[in-house]
Formats: C-alpha cells, structure tokens, sequence
C-alpha cells in the first residue's frame, strides 16, 4: 500500500484510513454528512495526491493529444484546461481526464487514479517519434481546496493573484512560499483550486492552508464527502457513470466530442450516431421509502427491466434520496419508474439534472 506525502498528517488528524487505487486514504475524519457540508457552505481541503500524472513533451505534442482525445486541443492556449475523454477504436471510454495546455510542445495530463497505469500504458503505445510521453504521477503531489471560501483562503497565501485566474485555467506561482500549478478546476460542483506541488514541500502546504483557512471554518475532507459532493453536482465516476462499455454519447459528453476533428475511436461514434443512441444517463429522485438504490440496481417500467444505477445514495444538500442511472433514450424528465431495492420495486422519478447546482457552475457560466 503506497503513502501520499500527506498521509502522516491524515493520521495525526483522526482520519479513517482506507485503501484505494493502491494508497492509503482518509475517507473521513469527522462524519461524511459533517464534511460534505464544510465544502457545501465554507471550504474543505483534499489530499488527492493519487491520481495520475502524464507529460506528454516534444514538437507533436499538440498534434499527439489532439489525436488520443476526443475534445479540441489544437486551439487551446497556455494556461488553458479542459474536459476531455479518451476512446478505445470500438467508441468505450477508457478515461476521463483534465488536459493542461503549458505550452505548444507541453501537454500536461491528470487522470484518474484506479486508471492511471493503464492510462500511461495506453499513451505510451502509441507514442509516435516526435513525442515524448512520461508517467509523472510519483513527481507530484496534489491538494484540492474547494468551496465558496475557497478564494479567501488561497489569497492570503499566494504570492501571485490566484483568484484571478479564469474557470478551467491554471498559472504557475508560489503558494505558502513554494512554487506550484494551481488550476481552477476541481470534482465538488463548487469554485476552487487544485495544487499541484512536489512531495517534498506538500505537507508544508496543506498545513498552511489549514492555518490560512482556520478563520473561515476550514476542514481536511475526506474521500467519502468527495464522493457525496460529485454525485450531487452530477459528476461521472469512472468505473460507475463511465466505462469501456459505454460511450460519451450515452454518459451526457457530447461537449466534449468534437466530431469535427480525427480522433481515436471517432469511426466508432460515427456509427453510434447514424444508428441512433439508445440510452442516456439521467437523475432519478426516489418517490418512496423503503431502501437506497445501489450501482448495478435494476430499473424497471412495470415489470420490463429498462437500465441501472451507476451510483445512488442520500443527497445531503438537496435533502433526498437519489441515483444517477441509464435508461432508454426516450425517457423524459418526470417519467416514473421503479428501482429494485432488496427485493422490492421502489418508485422513483427522473428529473433534471444535476441535483445539486453549485458554485462552479456560476464560474461554468462566467466562462
């Protein structure tokens, strides 16, 4: 079990620790519910040091990512981040990712980190001469602030205007006295940071920002509230919403397929989109009391099995019980369904999406 830099500072906090991708990990240090509001209402801080890091350097760069991912990067600018997705030949997604433009001959990739090998492995295999692609996810250390107060907080330590930079950008600078990446991006739906520093000086960063934050109720957060802050703003999980059996036609990506440009796996969705998409992800509400519906549960139109939930689970902010789920495309918002919850069928609803708005999507907007 590998340790992020920040992992004795975890258990000299309280925290729970659990395995996950290979790390120990604090999936709560108070309560989940207690955590989730925290970033719901002040700022929270994340260690999310494991996830995968990937350079992708050299003069085809550019021309290297705009062909493995499927969102535009040809015309992205330093200083740029994006949304992007990566596709096996048959149209399955094998990623979800952030693409960090540093620079014309500088890709910088983060991803997921249950995919982070087989990601790396994946660009590496075809790695064409003029490109060099390096797995740099031991180099770095990440720490997410995230929450309407998160502005507050990073403005009293770093030395450059960090709550200056747009919606989905990033900029170099010190923060607490060292030099990082700051990125305005994050996996919460609320307006924030995330940090990237090297191993040496992250526990020196994450105490500052405890210290910094202190008079602004900030929290440490655990994975358990990371996982209950996505699902409310309706955020893909990879190996729940995502996987090589679906594609982002189905998952709600079209934004960031750009059907303009060649990329791998493009062919595939051609056919997806002259055949016709059969199936779409949607949020259900539960009209009835009786159980909470789970990933892989069944969902039914009276007694004809129709899809199932990718995740499902109390809504905190928005007060309810709740799944994200894939059902037939022709389903509408305020068709009633039934979830199958330990043996019995439970009226559910669908509705908009997501359940929960929150102040990232104001910067979304802004943008």
């Amino acid at each position: 079990m590998k340790k992020t830099p920040i992992f004795d500072k975890h258990v000299a906090l309280g925290a729970k620790m659990v395995p996950f991708a290979g790390y120990g990990m604090p999936i709560q240090y108070t309560s989940i519910l207690e955590e989730h509001k925290t970033v719901r209402e002040n700022v929270g801080l994340f260690d999310v040091s494991h996830m995968g890091e990937i350079d992708i350097t050299g003069p085809g760069a550019v021309a290297f990512t705009e062909k493995i991912m499927t969102n535009q990067v040809a015309n992205m600018k330093p200083g740029e981040a994006e949304y992007s997705i990566m596709l096996t030949d048959k149209g399955g997604i094998i990623d979800d990712l952030f693409v960090h433009f540093v620079s014309k001959e500088h890709i910088f990739l983060v991803v997921n980190a249950s995919n982070a090998e087989k990601d790396y492995n994946w660009i590496k295999s075809h790695e064409t001469p003029d490109v060099k692609v390096t797995d740099r996810s031991c180099d770095y250390a990440e720490i997410a602030l995230q929450g309407p107060k998160a502005e507050l907080v990073i403005k009293k330590l770093a030395d450059f205007n960090a709550v200056d930079i747009p919606y989905f950008h990033f900029a170099f600078g010190q923060v607490a006295g060292k030099h990082v990446m700051v990125a305005r991006t994050g996996y919460t739906g609320e307006d924030g940071f995330e940090v990237y520093t090297t191993n040496e000086d992250a526990p020196h960063v994450w105490d500052e920002f405890l210290k910094a934050g202190a008079e602004f109720g900030i929290k440490p957060i655990g994975l358990g509230a990371r996982d209950t802050l996505r699902f409310e703003a309706c955020y893909w999980l990879y190996g729940n919403e995502l996987d090589e059996t679906i594609n982002p036609f189905e998952a709600g990506q079209k934004f960031a397929v750009k059907m303009e440009k060649d990329f791998i796996g493009k062919e595939a969705l051609q056919k997806v989109e002259a055949d016709g998409i059969k199936r779409k992800l949607v949020c259900i509400k539960m009209l009835e009391e009786g159980g909470v519906p789970r990933t892989h549960y069944k969902i039914y139109d009276g007694s004809t099995e129709v899809g199932f939930v990718t995740s499902g689970g109390m809504l905190p902010t928005a007060g309810y019980i709740g799944a994200m789920a894939y059902v037939p495309t022709n389903y509408k918002v305020g068709t009633r369904l039934q979830v199958e919850t330990r043996g019995k069928l439970l009226a559910c609803e669908i509705i908009k999406k997501p359940f929960y708005k929150g102040t990232a999507g104001a910067k979304r907007e802004e943008k």
